[in-house]
């Protein structure tokens, strides 16, 4: 067993049968940066980042009664963080300015990369090729969704359960971004990387 694995186990052992502060205090210490730079690497707000990895820190305390010596405490941190990031994207509140964001980030991006125009044009006949191939239904229930409509307003207007609505939205999302993925080079990189996470976010439930 490392150092690292004993140590941990260690301040795992302390927080869970002692409410040691100080053994909560060091892995505060060591990994919040990493986990600050990752929560900001995907929601792009430096107060909504430190807030996200606040929140985890106050769970792993709340929950110490509960922890498990033998875990692996990093993947443990970023597993709690990933399912805030998750709950943060799918904040009503907070999915039009996160939308807004990554159009004006690739918009950004092509006017600093006019070089990258043509690629961008060439993801956009992508997509489209993609959405022209799909069934009328899934087709329409995207369409919707981009237009902000909500999952029971499109049931109701293409005359389909919510549920079915729901389905088609998921499959269509996945090969939206599979044609994606499928079609990508080095030259996509970047863009791709912006239009896959603006189809995640606007097909977001």
């Amino acid at each position: 067993m490392s150092q690292v694995v004993t140590l941990h186990r260690g301040w795992l052992v302390a927080i869970r049968e002692r409410n040691d502060k100080d053994a909560f205090g060091a892995i505060y210490r060591i990994y919040w940066d990493d986990l600050y730079k990752h929560a900001l690497r995907r929601v792009r707000n430096e107060q909504q980042a430190e807030d996200l990895v606040q929140e985890l820190f106050i769970q792993f305390w709340e929950q110490r009664e509960r922890l498990d010596a033998t875990m692996n405490l990093p993947a443990y941190l970023y597993g709690i963080l990933k399912y805030k990031i998750i709950d943060f994207f799918n904040s009503n509140k907070i999915k039009p300015q996160l939308l807004d964001l990554w159009a004006t980030d690739l918009h950004q991006y092509v006017q600093q990369n006019p070089d990258e125009l043509e690629t961008y044009h060439a993801l956009e006949r992508l997509l489209d090729r993609e959405l022209d191939s799909m069934p009328t239904n899934m087709k329409q229930a995207i369409l919707l969704k981009w237009d902000k409509l909500s999952i029971r307003d499109i049931a109701a207007r293409l005359g389909l359960s919510e549920q079915t609505v729901k389905n088609n939205i998921s499959v269509g999302s996945k090969r939206l971004q599979q044609a994606l993925l499928v079609n990508n080079s080095d030259s996509y990189s970047t863009l791709t990387v912006l239009a896959a996470q603006s189809i995640t976010l606007l097909l977001a439930y």
